[in-house]
């Protein structure tokens, strides 16, 4: 399913949206960021912090060497957050209340281009907001 059934409390007036706080990311090689989602309009809040968390697919795994979401501490968060790609173009989910992301500093990913392109998805596992976002990695030249 792509979009789940949400139930949210009566009277509420407007649809909880997610704020990461980039419209889009653009990383150079090897570099590392930090992305916590806000759920807006959300249990009467203009900003929260969802308490099941976030969970955020990466379209191509390859072009990060770290992928992992970080603050929920159940059994299966916990596989999902350890699994790990073999190098081929799949994707990555991970769940967490925060999610951590270090840029490739493989090479031979780029071939002939100066960038490598793909997008992250995140959607708030209580409110079902959900928000997809390019990301973008730079290659640095030696």
């Amino acid at each position: 399913m792509k979009y789940k059934l949400t139930t949210l409390p009566r009277g509420t007036a407007k649809l909880p949206v997610l704020d990461l706080g980039f419209a889009a990311i653009r990383l150079k090689q090897g570099a590392s960021l930090a992305i916590t989602p806000q759920t807006l309009n959300y249990l009467g809040s203009s900003h929260a912090f969802e308490a099941g968390g976030y969970v955020a697919t990466i379209a191509d795994a390859r072009v990060l060497n770290t992928f992992n979401g970080v603050g929920v501490n159940t059994p299966d968060a916990t596989a999902l957050n350890s699994t790990t790609t073999l190098g081929t173009n799949v994707s990555k989910t991970v769940i967490g209340t925060s999610i951590n992301l270090t840029a490739t500093t493989v090479n031979t990913l780029f071939g002939g281009n100066t960038t490598l392109q793909t997008t992250i998805t995140v959607i708030g596992r209580d409110s079902g907001a959900r928000l997809t976002i390019p990301v973008t990695i730079i290659q640095v030249t030696q």
